[in-house]
C-alpha cells in the first residue's frame, strides 16, 4: 500500500515535470516518460484524398507551401486559390517535395515499444515568364499578374462576378467542373484575388520532373492567417483530409473558428497493432471526431524543432526551416488534421498562434507478450478502457472506447 501511495505521489509530480525530466520513474500503465524505441509512424500516404499545407508565420508575413496529391495528366491540372493580396513573381517559388516528407516524418503519430518494464518504468533508447495564350479578359475579370515559375504558369485575377470568372477560366482552358461559380462568389464578395495555376508542359519536360512539385507563396503585411479550401468541394464526393503543418516562433497554432482537440495519446496497444498501425490510427482519428459530434480540428503534434523524443527522424534544421519560410534556428511546429465532406466545414480555416509551448504528440505504446496474455495488477484487461478527448487546455470533450477499435484488428 505504501508503494502504491508513493507511486501516485510521483505520478502527480511528474505530470508537470516530465517534459523536462525526460526519463523519470512513473507508473508504467498511465503515464510513460518520452524515452521509447520508435517502431512505426503514420504518414500522410495513409489517408486518401489528402492535401498537405505548410504555413510558416513570422515578422508579419505568412508563407504557404502546397503539396499536390494529384494523380491525373498534367494538362488536366488546375489550382484556383483565393488570396488576400496581389502576388508578384518574386512572391512565388517551387520547393522540394522532400520538405513535406521531412515535416511528415518529424510530426507523424508514432508507435513505440520498450525493452522491458520494472519498478522504475520503461528504459531504453531509439531503434532504430508569362503565358502568351491567356485570352484578354472581359471587363469584370482582370488579369493583374501573369508569369511562369518552374513548371507552372500562374495568373493573378480579380473578378466582380462569379459566372464571368467561371466562363473566363473555361475559355482559357482551365479544367474546372460545372457549377464552380457558386463556390467562387463568396470569395469575390470578400474582395479576394485568385491565384490560378496550371502546368506548363514544355517547362515541365525541360526541367525533367515527372511529379508536380510543391508550390510556395508568401503573403506580406496581411494580419489574418487563413486557408481557403471550399473550392476543393466542387467535385468532392468522399471524405477529404487536410494536414496542416504550422510553423511559428512563439508556440502552438490553433484553428480559431472551429473547436480544437488533441488526439488521444500515450496509451497501451496490443502487439497485433504493430503491423496495422496505420489502419489503427485511422480508426482512432475517425472515432475521436465522431465522439465529439462537432466540426473539429485535431492537433496531432505540437513540439519544438530543438529536439524530439522519441524521434521519428532528426528535427528539421535551420536551412530546411528557411526554405519553408522561417528565418530562425528553431521553430514550433503544430500538426493539425481536418476531415471534411461536401456538406461539412463551410467556413475556411482561420488560425491563431498561441504562446503555449506545451509539448504534445500522438504516441502509442506497444506492450510486450506477457502483457498481451494477462491482466494488470488490478485484474482488469489492459485494452478494455476508454480514453478522454480533450481540448488543448485539458477540458474533457468526450471519450473514445478503445475496445471497439481494437476488436477491428
Amino acid at each position: 500500500m505504501f508503494l502504491k501511495l508513493r507511486l501516485k505521489k510521483i505520478i502527480k509530480l511528474s505530470i508537470v515535470g516530465s517534459l523536462i525530466l525526460v526519463c523519470m520513474s512513473i507508473d508504467v500503465k498511465k503515464v510513460r516518460s518520452f524515452c521509447g524505441f520508435f517502431v512505426a509512424k503514420v504518414d500522410a500516404e495513409m489517408f486518401n484524398n489528402r492535401s498537405q499545407v505548410a504555413i510558416a508565420h513570422q515578422d508579419n508575413q505568412t508563407t504557404y507551401s502546397l503539396a499536390f496529391d494529384y494523380k491525373g495528366e498534367p494538362e488536366e491540372f488546375a489550382l484556383i486559390l483565393p488570396v488576400p493580396v496581389v502576388l508578384k513573381k518574386q512572391d512565388v517559388r517551387v520547393i522540394s517535395p522532400k520538405l513535406f516528407q521531412r515535416l511528415d516524418d518529424f510530426t507523424a503519430p508514432r508507435l513505440v515499444v520498450y525493452d522491458f518494464f520494472d519498478g522504475n518504468g520503461p528504459r531504453g533508447g531509439a531503434r532504430g515568364g508569362g503565358d502568351s495564350n491567356v485570352v484578354i479578359p472581359r471587363q469584370n475579370v482582370t488579369v493583374l499578374e501573369n508569369f511562369t515559375v518552374g513548371e507552372y504558369d500562374i495568373v493573378i485575377l480579380s473578378a466582380t462576378e462569379s459566372n464571368s470568372l467561371e466562363s473566363w477560366l473555361r475559355k482559357n482552358q482551365y479544367k474546372i467542373p460545372r457549377g464552380a461559380a457558386k463556390y467562387l462568389q463568396p470569395y469575390i464578395n470578400k474582395k479576394l484575388f485568385f491565384f490560378v495555376v496550371r502546368v506548363n508542359l514544355e517547362a515541365q519536360e525541360k526541367l525533367g520532373f515527372q511529379n508536380l512539385r510543391p508550390l510556395q507563396f508568401t503573403v506580406k503585411n496581411y494580419p489574418q492567417i487563413m486557408l481557403p479550401f471550399q473550392l476543393g468541394k466542387i467535385n468532392s464526393e468522399d471524405t477529404q483530409n487536410i494536414v496542416v503543418y504550422f510553423l511559428s516562433k512563439t508556440g502552438r497554432a490553433e484553428v480559431s473558428n472551429y473547436e480544437n482537440v488533441v488526439i488521444p495519446s500515450n496509451f497501451d496497444v496490443p502487439l497485433n497493432i504493430e503491423s496495422k498501425f496505420g489502419e489503427f490510427y485511422r480508426e482512432l482519428l475517425t472515432s475521436t471526431i465522431q465522439a465529439t459530434n462537432k466540426e473539429i480540428a485535431v492537433i496531432e503534434y505540437a513540439w519544438d524543432t530543438g529536439f524530439c523524443d522519441p524521434c521519428n527522424t532528426i528535427p528539421l534544421d535551420s536551412q530546411e526551416l528557411n526554405e519553408l519560410g522561417m528565418n530562425h534556428e528553431q521553430a514550433f511546429i503544430t500538426r493539425l488534421h481536418l476531415q471534411y465532406t461536401k456538406n461539412t466545414y463551410n467556413q475556411d480555416l482561420e488560425f491563431t498562434i498561441t504562446s503555449d509551448q506545451t509539448l504534445y504528440q500522438g504516441r502509442y505504446i506497444l506492450l510486450p507478450h506477457y502483457y498481451n496474455e494477462g491482466r494488470n495488477y488490478e485484474g482488469t484487461n489492459y485494452f478494455d478502457g476508454k480514453v478522454k478527448v480533450k481540448n488543448p487546455s485539458g477540458k474533457v470533450i468526450s471519450e473514445v472506447e478503445l475496445k471497439t477499435i481494437f476488436e477491428k484488428f
